[in-house]
């Protein structure tokens, strides 16, 4: 079952409700995120994933940041249509691949190598090993040569 699945038309109609107070913009501000999926309703545009966050907050008291919706605004936007509403893709379209030719993707110029830090020298298990220890209890024996637990 989908996380998203709590949802319900009435919770989305309310959160829409929630942002138009809020002031939207001002919700994303502190919320954070942006959609690139658009939810139109009553002839205005609302961020669909902050839309569902804040449905998911009514229909189980857990508000979702836009980042936290499983799957992103592309999850949102599944959502919110399984409940009959319009949703505007705003997504940049992906590149398009001419059959026969391989894909690839535009390189970065290759940064000057960083100088590697010098390792850490190893210290071997032998070397931490204390030579002074009390007969008794096993303990390291301090620099008096008392043992604290035993005297």
């Amino acid at each position: 079952m989908s996380l998203l699945n709590s949802i319900d038309r009435p919770h989305v109609l309310t959160a829409i409700e929630t942002w138009d107070k809020a002031g939207g913009s001002n919700y994303m501000l502190v919320r954070g995120g942006v959609s690139t999926h658009v939810l139109l309703h009553a002839g205005r545009e609302y961020d669909a994933a902050a839309i569902v966050g804040i449905a998911h907050g009514l229909a189980t008291g857990n508000t979702l940041t836009p980042a936290e919706v499983p799957g992103g605004s592309a999850g949102a936007s599944k959502a919110l249509t399984r409940l009959g509403f319009q949703i505007r893709d705003d997504s940049p379209p992906a590149p398009q691949r001419v059959p026969g030719t391989k894909a690839t993707t535009p390189r970065m110029p290759r940064a000057a190598a960083a100088p590697r830090a010098t390792p850490r020298p190893r210290v071997a298990a032998s070397d931490r090993i204390v030579d002074n220890l009390c007969p008794r209890c096993f303990i390291a024996m301090p620099a008096t040569g008392i043992c604290d637990q035993c005297d």
